[in-house]
């Protein structure tokens, strides 16, 4: 739990600019992430692995327009569940911006094709929103 804290801190500290902030709870979030997964029956279901904390990690890079953040989300993506199809979808318009901050925008408009993809698949009308703006600065 105090690892998701972290990274949720960290995702807030990003929506606020605060990149130093913001990479700091990133990496108090790595080191309070258990070793060994264990799902505390009693408590809420949190979703936080190495994986889930590289996405969340990258896409506070991608909106920092940090060149490293192209790594993380790669790396994030080659080793995501693809159960989790929204978080995907969210990815990979991360993965778009990232593109986009290093000057890459053939490999943008990839990235911003397959996670329209995957936001029709699955009808989320939230990814589609937030597809639509990253749209617009990928265009």
């Amino acid at each position: 739990m105090r690892a998701w804290l972290a990274a949720a801190h960290g995702e807030a500290l990003a929506a606020d600019s605060a990149q130093d902030a913001s990479l700091r709870a990133f990496a108090d979030a790595e080191q309070l992430l258990p070793r060994a997964p264990d799902r505390d029956e009693d408590g809420p279901y949190l979703a936080l692995d190495p994986v889930h904390l590289a996405r969340w990690r990258g896409h506070a890079l991608a909106r920092f327009g940090r060149p490293d953040a192209v790594g993380v989300l790669t790396d994030a993506l080659a080793a995501h569940d693809s159960e989790f199809s929204r978080a995907e979808a969210s990815l990979r318009a991360d993965l778009a911006l990232a593109y986009l901050a290093n000057d890459e925008p053939r490999a943008a408009r990839e990235q911003l094709a397959a996670a329209d993809a995957i936001a029709q698949a699955v009808g989320s009308a939230r990814q589609h929103r937030r597809l639509s703006i990253v749209a617009r600065t990928v265009a």
